[in-house]
C-alpha cells in the first residue's frame, strides 16, 4: 500500500472515507411542517404548544460539523430551569448533510427531538426519553452512529493507519504518533487522504 497518499474514489460508502455524491436536498420547512403535523397526531403532546413550533427559525449548522447533528438555541436570558416554550427559542439548527433523500428520516427525528426541547424538554431526563420513544421511525432514531461515522468520513484528510494489521481510522487531524492500535499496540501512521472525483 502507497503510504504517502491513500486516492479515495467518490463512489465509496459511509464505512469508508471519501467524497460522497451530494443528494437532492430536502427543504427543512417541509420536513418541519411533516414533524409538526405529526407531532399534532401525538395523544401524549396534546397538553403542549406543538402549534407553537412552526413559528421557530430553522438554521443550518456548518458543513463541516461532525459532532453536533442539530441544536435547539435558547434566546438570550433564558436558562434551562425557566418555563420554556416555543416562544423561548431562539431557533433550531440542523445539520445541513442530513437534508438529503439518504439521510431524511433521521432529519426527521433530529426535529422531533429539538422541538422537544423547544416545547419545555430542556434535558435527556426521564420524561424526554418517553416522550422521544414516540417516535414512529425505531430505526431513524438510531441513525445517529452511522450518520457520525458519515460526517467524520467526508470530512477525514488523514488515515491512521496501523502498520501490522493494517486497521484504518479516518480522522481530520494527524496522528503525529500519539495513538496506538487498539489491537496490537503499534504506534499509528499518518497517511494523507489524496481526495479525486472518479
Amino acid at each position: 500500500m502507497n503510504r504517502s497518499n491513500f486516492p479515495i474514489n467518490s463512489e465509496t460508502g459511509p464505512e469508508e472515507p471519501g467524497i460522497f455524491i451530494q443528494a437532492p436536498s430536502l427543504s427543512l420547512e417541509e420536513t418541519s411542517l411533516s414533524v409538526i403535523e405529526e407531532m399534532m397526531n401525538m395523544p401524549d403532546l396534546s397538553d403542549l404548544h406543538v402549534e407553537g413550533l412552526s413559528q421557530i427559525p430553522l438554521g443550518k449548522l456548518r458543513i463541516n460539523a461532525v459532532r453536533l447533528h442539530a441544536v435547539c438555541r435558547y434566546k438570550k436570558g433564558v436558562k434551562k430551569t425557566d418555563e420554556i416554550s416555543p416562544d423561548s427559542v431562539r431557533c433550531i439548527d440542523i445539520h445541513p448533510r442530513a437534508l438529503n433523500d439518504q439521510w431524511s428520516r433521521y432529519a426527521n427525528f433530529l426535529l422531533f427531538h429539538e422541538f422537544l426541547h423547544a416545547l419545555g424538554f430542556s434535558n435527556h431526563g426521564k420524561e424526554f426519553r418517553r416522550l422521544e420513544a414516540l417516535w414512529h421511525d425505531r430505526e431513524a432514531c438510531e441513525m445517529g452512529r452511522s450518520f457520525s461515522s458519515y460526517l467524520r468520513n467526508l470530512n477525514a484528510r488523514w488515515l491512521w493507519v496501523c502498520p501490522s494489521c493494517d486497521m484504518k481510522h479516518t480522522r481530520s487531524k494527524r496522528s503525529n504518533g500519539r495513538y496506538r492500535c487498539r489491537l496490537c499496540l503499534r504506534p499509528l501512521i499518518d497517511v494523507k487522504v489524496e481526495l479525486h472525483d472518479s
